[in-house]
């Protein structure tokens, strides 16, 4: 039998947790530096301390003409316009039911952690920094302590990666620590559990400061960078790293099937005596398996506050490379578009400095030719100007006129504004400047369509980060939804519905009790649809749904429920319910009328025979008279004939007897 130890995990304290994160922190500061300048490019810093004071020498503004922004916003309104949608499967014995209780459960998950003003703050980072976070987490004092898993943007400056990470998603990476500082007090709000330990612990100063030049500064952004000099500040770590488990596997090698066991279990197995027999006889066999997971250790300072083993398989901080390079310092679109922004500011500081020369005048003249009070006249208006005599004959005042401003410069200017927008996939058209639109619609249309799929591509580590975070919701689901509890959920058409969990039933059959909806057994395979945050086009979807309503898939209220926009949905679901009302009653109406006019349709019919009959009478009235008067005439004829035949018949009868009383009257021979 299998002698499994304990975890032999090597202990970590405090300190060396520090310097792991000065490591990582002074390994990634060119990238961090970067980063910041990213970040202050986006914002409309983009000239050195030196360019500022230039300008301001040569008297024009210190300004730049800020075009990324406008670039990186214009994109964000696309990839980030709605939340995510989720495609779960069942998996194994879970049935369907319980998996599309789980994708509204995901739904849920998403609204309470008001993860859509997340989402969209993500993807700016994404775009303008080039690497995005995401940090899935039990809230364990939600829905009313039972608990509930959380999602929320991590800032990158807070985030330090093993620099020999060569994974895009840095699975590969030994640990993953995010840190921050605080003031000492406010530590203690947010963790009041581990107040004493936080009173303890040291102060930190170190903020950051190894990179010098404009961008050094404290990179991280948190409250505490805002804190007085004269407070007590102390640094958070949560440590992140990967452990294996041992784990028994037992093989039946009578049937091939088999279980895995942990350490506890695989305890009270072997106590069954039977086991060493089967052992022996090769019934059974066993081996050693190891299962990753992730280990979380937190410290405030010096202390070491807690460490526990997580059971998930992956960091709970989860990456968005948006070009990745072989190495977890990642670059964004705002870094490509920073030499044309340069570029693009030094032609338009040119462009102002000309036009400053050519709008102040430039005067030569000799001395004597005109008094110098007269020359504070000459930007005056409707000035007049004296001379001394025989100045202008003798040619001794001349104006200079600068030349004209290349046309060039403008050219330039407006290939820097290009490549800009190339950048970001993102053009003036699409930004709601009518300048360089195109021609017609389907010219439009074709730029659309090319800046959508090279957003499409460029946002795909979003969306594995996204999926990679629901599959850690389903590793939770086990330790955070193992109670029997009561979901209130929302359907994609806005309803509202309660739905319970982890309902203990008795089996029929077995006697035994099992779970109804069971979250701690059930298995599901959940991505995110590629494109679902994408802004769509609301006569578009319109149209989609439209086919689906002929086509009998949808009805009028899911039509409703989906459309777009600034729309009254309760009061269109009213109006529609008034309108069916109201043609449920003409129809009835309709069918009483044309019940009405079958009924009158009849009793035309009726009156038309009535009158048919009625004139018929009447025409052959004659002939009736006629006919009775025929009639009465045969009558009195046939008793007329009756009367002589009975006449006949008695003189017959008559002459009968007279020849029988003759014949009796009669001699004999």
């Amino acid at each position: 039998m299998i002698n499994l130890k304990s975890l032999n995990l090597p202990k970590l304290e405090a300190e060396d947790i520090r310097n792991e994160y000065i490591l990582y922190e002074s390994s990634s500061s060119e990238f961090r530096y970067q980063m910041a300048e990213d970040q202050e490019f986006y914002l409309g810093s983009q000239l050195t301390d030196s360019q500022k004071n230039y300008l301001l020498s040569v008297g024009q503004p210190p300004e730049s003409n800020n075009k990324i922004r406008p670039a990186v916003e214009q994109v964000l309104s696309n990839i980030a316009a709605s939340a995510p949608e989720w495609d779960v499967h069942a998996v194994g014995k879970t049935d369907n039911e319980v998996s599309y209780i789980f994708d509204q459960l995901l739904d849920k998950i998403w609204y309470d952690s008001d993860a859509d003003v997340h989402f969209r703050q993500l993807c700016k980072d994404f775009i303008v920094k080039g690497l995005s976070y995401v940090y899935v987490y039990p809230d364990w004092n939600a829905d009313g302590g039972l608990g509930g898993m959380r999602i929320k943007r991590m800032a990158p400056e807070s985030v330090f990666i093993d620099p020999n990470s060569a994974m895009p998603d840095f699975s590969d990476a030994s640990s993953v620590i995010y840190s921050d500082i605080h003031t000492r007090e406010h530590l203690k709000i947010l963790f009041p559990k581990y107040a004493n330990l936080i009173e303890d612990a040291e102060t930190d100063s170190h903020r950051n400061e190894e990179s010098s030049g404009k961008y050094s500064r404290d990179h991280i952004e948190t409250r505490g960078t805002m804190a007085d000099d004269h407070q007590e500040m102390v640094r958070k770590y949560i440590h992140f790293s990967r452990v294996s488990i041992p784990k028994v596997l037992i093989l039946d090698n009578t049937t091939g099937k088999n279980q895995v066991y942990d350490k506890e279990s695989y305890k009270e197995l072997i106590k069954d005596p039977k086991y060493e027999e089967f052992i022996n006889e090769g019934i059974i066999s066993e081996s050693v398996i190891y299962d990753t997971k992730i280990r979380e250790i937190c410290a405030f300072g010096d202390k070491v506050a807690y460490e526990s083993i997580l059971p998930i398989s992956d960091y709970p901080i989860i990456p968005a490379c948006n070009e990745h390079a072989g190495n977890p310092f990642c670059s964004g679109d705002v870094r490509h578009a920073k030499t044309p922004q340069r570029m693009l500011n030094g032609t338009e500081a040119l462009i102002i400095s000309h036009t400053n020369a050519t709008t102040n005048f430039k005067l030569l003249y000799e001395d004597g030719a005109i008094d110098a009070s007269e020359i504070q006249k000459w930007h005056i208006p409707n000035a007049i100007i004296r001379a001394n005599p025989g100045a202008l004959a003798a040619g001794k005042i001349k104006e200079f006129s600068p030349p004209a401003v290349s046309s060039a410069l403008y050219s330039e200017k407006g290939r820097y504004e290009m490549d800009i927008e190339t950048v970001f996939g993102a053009y003036k058209f699409q930004q709601g400047n009518p300048q360089g639109a195109p021609g017609t619609v389907g010219e439009a249309q074709i730029i659309d369509e090319a800046s959508a799929r090279k957003q499409n591509w460029k946002i795909l580590p979003i969306y594995d980060m996204l999926t990679k975070a629901a599959k850690i919701v389903v590793d939770w689901l086990p330790e955070v939804y193992d109670q029997q509890r009561v979901l209130r959920l929302v359907s994609p058409t806005g309803e509202e519905n309660e739905v319970k969990i982890n309902i203990p039933v008795i089996d029929d059959k077995t006697g035994s009790v099992q779970r109804l909806y069971d979250m701690t057994t059930s298995k599901f395979d959940v991505r995110v649809v590629v494109g679902s945050t994408r802004a769509k086009s609301p006569m578009a979807e319109l149209q989609k749904d439209l086919t689906l309503l002929n086509s009998g898939i949808y009805d009028r209220t899911q039509v409703i429920m989906n459309m777009k926009g600034d729309i009254d949905k309760a009061s269109l679901l009213q109006r529609m319910s008034e309108i069916e009302n109201l043609r449920s009653q003409l129809g009835q109406m309709q069918e009483e009328l044309k019940r009405l006019r079958g009924d009158m349709q009849t009793r035309e019919r009726e009156l038309f025979h009535a009158n048919m009959r009625a004139e018929l009478s009447e025409a052959t009235k004659p002939v009736s008279e006629a006919v009775s008067k025929i009639k009465s005439s045969a009558k009195l004829e046939e008793a007329r004939q009756r009367d002589k035949t009975r006449m006949v018949g008695e003189e017959l009868s008559l002459l009968k007897n007279e020849a029988i009383n003759s014949e009796k009257e009669a001699p004999r021979a």
